[in-house]
């Protein structure tokens, strides 16, 4: 069908009919039983690690565990109905986590020479930000939500998928590690 032969208007006509095609539209979308995205339930199915994460370096791989479990405490924590101070220790081991982490990782490239070091700490610090900034807006009383653990869950999935394999091939190629 050609966009142009639809009718300008969709609602009631002047007369206060309803065009064939709006009706049989509103029709089909009513009979579709179209419900709204379910609310994330458990963030701990989207925030766990998996062998699919493995660079093999040790180091690295140990420290992405760690990234992962600490994700997932705190996502328990909030499921939980935690004390505030239990949540925001949570979301402080997390950033402590990343940061060694990513310290660890920039230090491994820069010694290896590694040509997109750049870019890859660009994207360290954009995840660091992300943590930092979750953490400001619970010191000005803003409530965590597992939409939040799970954003940082699917931030390091597509990372360590892309960024963090491609860095260990290199690396792993020169035997620095």
């Amino acid at each position: 069908m050609i966009l142009s032969n639809l009718p300008r208007r969709v609602g009631p006509t002047s007369d206060g009919r309803i065009p064939v095609l709006a009706r049989n539209f509103l029709m089909l979308w009513y009979s579709l039983d179209v419900k709204p995205a379910p609310a994330i339930r458990s963030a701990r199915s989207l925030v766990r690690w998996r062998r699919q994460f493995e660079t093999g370096l040790e180091p690295i791989d140990q420290q992405h565990r760690e990234l992962f479990e600490a994700l997932a405490r705190l996502a328990a924590d909030l499921e939980a109905g935690a004390p505030r101070g239990q949540v925001d220790e949570g979301l402080a081991a997390l950033a402590r986590h990343l940061i060694k982490h990513c310290q660890t990782e920039e230090t491994l490239m820069k010694e290896a020479g590694f040509a997109d070091r750049i870019v890859h700490a660009n994207q360290h610090q954009d995840l660091v930000l992300q943590v930092r900034d979750l953490q400001h807006r619970r010191t000005k009383g803003q409530e965590l939500g597992l939409e939040a653990v799970a954003s940082v869950g699917e931030w390091l999935d597509h990372h360590i998928c892309e960024s963090d394999l491609a860095m260990a091939g290199y690396l792993k190629t020169l035997r620095t590690v």
